[in-house]
């Protein structure tokens, strides 16, 4: 579902670039010359991150002394923007486009594409890379501000809780369970929460709780009373509660705007 190439060396227009998933991207450590596509080229600058609509075959035309070659599932990008509601989100890949990065964020970019990849070799599950490209695509496209503040260590750190969070909100709630998933105590985790997601641990797992439910009334065969029960609500009254808090709506009035 995710491939990772270091990319490198002279090419010409003459061959296009071979992906094995739909959503593309041109990370360009270092290089010259151009990206070639139906719209038109587009120049290889030093720092500058492509996001390459599916249609449309990718060639350079130029030199690349360091890049990185991503491509992933639809699957995955839609995990993406679950995470991310916005119009910028959902037209990233709609038609070329790119972003530059000073050599400071540049940098962090690197250091996380390497992890990536080392996390690709050693065929890490696809919730944890899920949320590893949800926090990359987030953060080099610029749509989580905040994350630009953030250290290197700070990044891995939100990617580590991003990661444990995905493959046990449905049934741990504790915050001595997460801190010691994270290495920390519980006061820490709680501080580093609120320093660079601004929520604590309760509301960040309300809000994945929410937001899978969403996706479940919308788009599965479940029954409310199966949904309420798969997200580790004992009785569905107490999921018919928290869902009108989020949302604002019962779950049967939201469940019938699928």
């Amino acid at each position: 579902m995710i491939q990772l190439e270091p990319l490198n060396g002279f090419f010409q227009r003459g061959r296009a670039l071979q992906a094995t998933y739909p959503m593309r991207m041109l990370i360009v450590r270092d290089g010259n010359g151009f990206l070639c596509m139906n719209s038109g080229d587009y120049p290889l600058l030093k720092g500058r991150i492509f996001f390459i609509p599916e249609e449309g075959l990718v060639r350079l035309d130029g030199e690349i002394t360091s890049g990185y070659w991503l491509s992933f599932s639809s699957l995955l990008y839609a995990e993406f923007l679950l995470q991310h509601l916005d119009p910028q989100a959902k037209n990233l890949f709609l038609n070329l486009s790119f972003r530059d990065l000073d050599s400071h964020k540049s940098t962090k970019t690197y250091s996380l594409l390497d992890q990536l990849k080392r996390e690709i070799n050693v065929k890490k599950d696809m919730p944890f890379l899920a949320q590893y490209l949800s926090l990359f695509l987030g953060y080099t496209a610029g749509l989580d501000g905040y994350l630009a503040a953030l250290t290197l260590d700070d990044l891995q750190q939100v990617l580590r809780f991003r990661a444990i969070l995905e493959q046990f909100y449905r049934q741990e709630r504790s915050i001595q369970f997460y801190a010691e998933g994270m290495g920390m105590s519980a006061g820490k985790l709680n501080k580093f929460l609120d320093r660079v997601l601004g929520k604590s641990l309760t509301v960040l797992i309300k809000d994945r709780i929410m937001r899978e439910a969403e996706e479940l009334l919308l788009n599965s065969d479940y029954t409310i009373d199966e949904i309420a029960g798969l997200l580790g609500f004992e009785q569905t009254t107490n999921f018919n509660k928290s869902f009108r808090r989020h949302k604002g709506m019962s779950v049967l009035k939201f469940s019938r705007l699928a």
